[in-house]
């Protein structure tokens, strides 16, 4: 149901922007997961590789899903979806910088 709202979300740009579920690897760490998927998309966004999602093969074909491989990549924005205990959800929208000139 995740996958399909996303797909429709996204609209004519789902089949473009990879999309990848690290909670399947890290499993449920409760409290801090969504600290490690902030994490994870922080550090994607840094070193320019998107980690694929273990243990799924695909789920919405509408969607270009990281799977068996991490993918090289030069994210600007990423989407951060998070649940929490007691029905708590959260969306956080992380966006790179300019890179500041040499020297500063």
């Amino acid at each position: 149901a995740e996958a399909l709202a996303l797909a429709d979300a996204l609209g004519p740009h789902a089949a473009r922007v990879p999309v990848t579920a690290p909670k399947t690897g890290t499993g449920r760490a409760y409290c801090a997961a969504p600290v490690l998927d902030v994490a994870t998309a922080v550090l994607a966004m840094e070193h320019g590789l998107i980690p694929p999602t273990p243990h799924v093969l695909d789920v919405c074909h509408d969607l270009d899903l990281v799977t068996g491989r991490a993918r090289p990549a030069e994210p600007r924005t990423a989407l951060v979806l998070a649940r929490g205990l007691m029905g708590s959800n959260s969306a956080l929208v992380l966006r790179r910088g300019a890179v500041p000139p040499e020297g500063r």
